[in-house]
């Protein structure tokens, strides 16, 4: 669990609540390859974890396929401060909930989706894309 008790946990764990791009980081034939992509963090009194949504036929399906391990991580500020990166373990959760049955995805980015026009601005157009639930966990952070 990140710690929410030190000034870096807490800093990660407020980023993690209010930014809504994070940067995702597999391995494909033994090259890292950060994508931007919109998350969720959830965090229960003894798990937590990040979900993404995937496009279909995205490569990062066949990477974290292949090597589970990622990173994540956010914009550090134009000095280079605010560093936070987050490792974990990644897995396609193909049991939870498609993104448009997912409250917290729907309250989070129902903006942004609308505004959207290459999926039509609606959510049935994103889930049409992003139809790969993937789930993050065991997470670790480090950074300053």
């Amino acid at each position: 669990m990140i710690d929410e008790s030190t000034e870096r946990g807490a800093r990660i764990l407020k980023r993690l609540r209010e930014e809504r791009v994070i940067w995702l980081t597999t391995v494909d034939h033994g090259a890292p390859q950060p994508a931007p992509v919109w998350f969720l963090y959830e965090r229960g009194a003894d798990s937590e974890r990040i979900i993404v949504y995937s496009k279909t036929a995205a490569r990062r399906i066949a990477n974290i396929m292949a090597q589970s391990k990622v990173a994540l991580n956010f914009n550090c500020t134009p000095g280079g401060g605010q560093v936070h990166v987050i490792r974990g373990v990644a897995r396609l959760a193909l049991e939870l909930p498609r993104a448009p049955e997912c409250e917290a995805y729907i309250a989070r980015y129902c903006d942004w989706i609308e505004d959207e026009k290459s999926w039509g601005g609606t959510f049935e157009g994103f889930a049409a894309q992003y139809t790969v639930p993937i789930e993050i966990t065991d997470l670790r952070v480090w950074g300053w």
